[in-house]
């Protein structure tokens, strides 16, 4: 038989990684709901869904008007009981001088203290009621607490609001999260500090490298998938609610050996390559892995270094005569 024209591949040891992709979305990661933490008619809302805002800005105020009847209503109860408890002391200071002559009596001193302690008593709760006053005042100006943008808007101008009524929410751009459906066969596989790579449509040119925070083991009724959480400082063009594309590491294989896939096939003994021994091909038998990037992982049969056939392997049977030629 005429010798068989091959070209040869060094089984190679390298290390061998397994990505996963998946699609998923992303979301913003802080995202409170923006709360009425006091009754009454919102007299303007000053945001609309879109608009960025910093912390602090005003979004929507609540008619204070009642409030501010409170806290004159306080104040005036604060300075009558102030002049109150002043002629109270006078009228102790002089008393104790009486008794101190034995022109009074100890018990109708005792009475007028117990009296004053009274009104100083009914100046604290005065007082804390001009605070609470002050504090709901305070309250009728709803301001942000983040750096954000406006995702939605439940309320109106001229809307009455109770205490706990949802206003509004505000979106944190700054910190994202994208969430990554993966298949539940893969769920052993999947855990917190696997490496990731994000890139998203809405700014193609950017590719984010970070880390896995969070594997949720739940499977989604709907789709049969356990979800994947990635929090990811924005790299500035991003958006919440846009697609997100995800490459996961899922697999490392240290020092695999590897051979390009064309060099292993078929035959009636099992998966086989053929190693070049001299002018001959020798069969030799091979446990297969991984499967990346036109490269098979050989688990076993094999050695790094080896020399093995490539172009020609199909050809080939055990002891056939071969000539290597260029690649």
């Amino acid at each position: 038989m005429p010798a068989i024209p091959v070209t040869v591949s060094v089984a190679e040891s390298r290390d061998l990684e397994e990505w996963e992709t998946s699609v998923g979305q992303l979301e913003t990661k802080v995202a409170p709901l923006i709360a009425a933490e006091v009754s009454g008619r919102l007299t303007a809302v000053n945001v609309d869904v879109g608009n960025r805002i910093e912390q602090g800005q005003l979004l929507a105020e609540i008619d204070a008007e009642d409030f501010r009847l409170a806290r004159d209503m306080a104040q005036t109860d604060i300075d009558r009981l102030t002049a109150l408890i002043h002629a109270q002391q006078l009228k102790v200071e002089r008393y104790r001088t009486l008794v101190e002559k034995k022109s009074a009596n100890q018990s109708t001193l005792d009475d007028i203290e117990a009296q004053l302690g009274a009104l100083r008593a009914e100046l604290r709760s005065a007082q804390v009621r001009l605070q609470q006053a002050q504090r709901d005042i305070s309250k009728t100006r709803i301001t942000s607490p983040i750096d954000g943008r406006v995702d939605e808007t439940q309320v109106s101008e001229g809307d009455y609001v109770k205490v706990g009524s949802p206003l509004m929410r505000i979106g944190n751009l700054h910190w994202l999260k994208a969430r990554l459906p993966y298949p539940e066969t893969l769920l052993t596989n999947l855990n917190a500090g696997l490496p990731v790579r994000l890139t998203s449509p809405s700014a193609p040119d950017v590719t984010v490298e970070t880390t896995v925070s969070e594997v949720r083991p739940s499977i989604t009724v709907g789709s049969r998938s356990a979800q994947v959480i990635v929090n990811v400082e924005n790299p500035g063009p991003w958006e919440p609610g846009a697609t997100v594309t995800a490459a996961l590491r899922v697999g490392l294989h240290e020092d695999a050996v590897l051979l390009p896939e064309i060099s292993v096939v078929l035959r009636p003994a099992g998966t086989v390559v053929y190693v070049i021994d001299g002018d001959k091909a020798e069969q030799r038998v091979v446990t297969t892995g991984s499967r990346r990037d036109g490269q098979v992982e050989i688990l076993s049969g094999l050695k790094a270094g080896e020399r093995a056939v490539a172009d020609g392997a199909g050809f080939l049977t055990d002891g056939a005569l071969i000539t290597v030629k260029a690649p």
